[in-house]
């Protein structure tokens, strides 16, 4: 029996929503543009026509693993991020909306630098994402990405090369600022900062994703201490750190940051929730 795309998509929304899935509509939505490779007007303007059997039968293969709480993200091969459009897989952290606040935190700085050259090091690359959108808005930019995975910076390559900024994101592979051999006038990171203790209380779709990219230690700290220790040698005079945290830790990272930069000024951006959610240390 023939079904119209209008109701394949209702009918998945239902079932994710049994599931659990907050979003299911949106879900049901994003499943079955993926499979019918349409964009959002192509597929408003189609969901009066029939889906095909191979394509139903795709999408309800797709839409098991996702009530199987492997991530959207991770089904499709692509998250939006800073409105580009980045490959990922399960090897790298999915980007998130809030991570967009170091973005224009680094647009902001670089706004406001003596010239339109500006180095960056992005630690802890994942995707390429930050790093890949600050380039991309900032054409005088050089930007280092930096990752102790090799399958994380494979990916990061695939987006460099996607949107086109190759030429001026070298890809680095190490430990933290390791493997940076010149001072940045600029750092940002998005690092591991979750207590090791938390993880366990995880959402279901987020312990899928790789822990070493969330596990922050002990107390959660652990990476970030490492970070702007190693950063005090590898910072421009008149250069910034933009670092995002886990709300709670606001006070501890202002700590931390001010013993290896007693002179800084040290501010925080809020996220939408209104909550501490980056931190910058301008020298």
């Amino acid at each position: 029996m023939s079904s119209q795309i209008r109701q394949v998509a209702s009918d998945i929304a239902a079932t994710l929503k049994r599931s659990g899935i907050a979003d299911s509509a949106l879900e049901a939505e994003v499943l079955l543009r993926h499979v019918l490779q349409h964009d959002r007007a192509r597929f408003y303007a189609s969901l009066q026509d029939t889906i095909g059997v191979e394509d139903l039968e795709r999408v309800q293969e797709l839409t098991k693993r996702r009530i199987a709480r492997e991530p959207l993200a991770y089904i499709t091969g692509h998250r939006e991020f800073y409105g580009l459009d980045f490959l990922v897989s399960p090897g790298v952290l999915i980007p998130r909306q809030e991570s967009e606040m170091i973005v224009e935190g680094a647009l902001g700085f670089a706004n406001n630098w003596q010239s339109e050259d500006i180095s960056i090091a992005d630690v802890g690359t994942g995707s390429g994402a930050i790093a890949v959108a600050t380039a991309a808005n900032l054409p005088g930019a050089r930007v280092f990405a930096i990752d102790c995975s090799a399958e994380a910076l494979a990916v990061a390559s695939r987006n460099c090369q996607r949107h086109s900024v190759n030429d001026r994101v070298t890809l680095l592979h190490g430990d933290l600022l390791a493997p940076l051999s010149q001072a940045v006038d600029l750092i940002v990171s998005n690092p591991p900062y979750i207590a090791t203790n938390l993880l366990s209380g995880l959402a279901p779709e987020v312990k899928r994703e790789p822990q070493t990219a969330l596990d922050g230690g002990e107390d959660g700290l652990e990476i970030i201490r490492r970070l702007l220790q190693q950063a005090t040698s590898k910072l421009n005079e008149g250069g910034q750190l933009i670092v995002e945290i886990s709300p709670e830790q606001l006070i501890s990272f202002k700590s931390i940051a001010q013993e290896n930069f007693p002179q800084a000024s040290i501010t925080h951006i809020n996220d939408l929730q209104g909550l501490p959610r980056c931190v910058i240390v301008a020298t």
